[in-house]
């Protein structure tokens, strides 16, 4: 069991509400906690600067270079590569580095997802199943040609009648996007990245890749033991749309979770049950 606190790298995805974004970050700030934000290149110029302003004061956040994101597309794992390999680039020191995006919000203090991440055993946390699974059509994102960035309109969706062939020696496994990873997975999918550009290749034409690309590369590797398959966020699949986007009437169920992340919020829909978390369920958990 670890014995010192862990350094924390949130690699954050973000597109839309700069000022959520702004208190995400807020939020999660300590002084072992590292940011990176990659902000869609499709998102306009005003938000952007909403948002390089919104956080410019904070010397532990940095932003990484752009890529479009269409959903369903490749674009989601490139941003998430890119802030991976800006960690190397900075040198950073970290000890996990978790994916979130700009409209999840911690559910537990942060003194809390430190002391959980050290007494984990040097554990990574990946919600994963073999594929096909239980997934419907699991396969069928794989083994055909998909496109979803071709110049079309938000949302379009190309799969072309094509069977390819999943690369060699690998089985395939999938599951949600969401991922928290020790410094020694993030540096086993770096080197294989950079050893296999067959392999990126081959995911830019599968049909929802960010649900796949981590979970195929760490569960074929000798670190497969180390990962539980759990995502630690809390997450509503039983409303529309979905993810259901979180509010107050949630709180009962935030509070009853062990999980230590939720999404999706949006202050559109509801502006104060971010407020309720802080003041009921993160503060009761905060060190003394």
């Amino acid at each position: 069991m670890r014995a010192e606190p862990v350094r924390i790298a949130y690699i954050v995805s973000a597109y839309q509400l700069p000022a959520q974004l702004v208190r995400l970050v807020g939020a999660l700030d300590s002084p072992r906690a590292s940011f990176l934000v990659h902000v869609d290149r499709r998102s306009d110029r005003r938000t952007y600067e909403e948002m390089r302003t919104g956080l410019a004061e904070r010397e532990n956040v940095r932003f990484i270079p752009r890529h479009r994101v269409y959903w369903g597309g490749f674009g989601l794992v490139s941003a998430m590569l890119e802030g991976i390999e800006e960690l190397y680039r900075s040198r950073s020191r970290f000890d996990y580095a978790v994916q979130l995006t700009s409209q999840d919000y911690p559910i537990k203090s942060n003194d809390h997802i430190e002391r959980v991440l050290a007494e984990s055993d040097a554990s990574s946390f990946l919600a994963y199943d073999r594929l096909p699974g239980g997934w419907e059509r699991g396969m069928d994102r794989i083994t055909y040609w998909h496109s979803r960035t071709i110049g079309r309109p938000r949302g379009w969706h190309l799969r072309l009648p094509l069977r390819r062939t999943f690369p060699s020696g690998l089985l395939p496994f999938g599951g949600s996007s969401q991922w928290c990873l020790t410094r020694a997975c993030v540096d086993h999918v770096r080197r294989f990245v950079e050893a296999n550009p067959s392999f990126v290749r081959f995911f830019r034409h599968v049909d929802i890749p960010d649900e796949i690309f981590f979970h195929t590369i760490l569960m074929n590797s000798e670190l497969a033991g180390t990962i539980v398959n759990d995502d630690l966020r809390y997450v509503d699949w039983t409303r529309q749309p979905l993810p259901a986007v979180l509010g107050v009437g949630d709180l009962p169920h935030l509070a009853a979770s062990t999980k230590l992340f939720a999404r999706k919020f949006d202050v559109r829909v509801d502006a104060d049950v971010l407020d309720r978390i802080d003041a009921e369920l993160r503060a009761s958990l905060a060190a003394p």
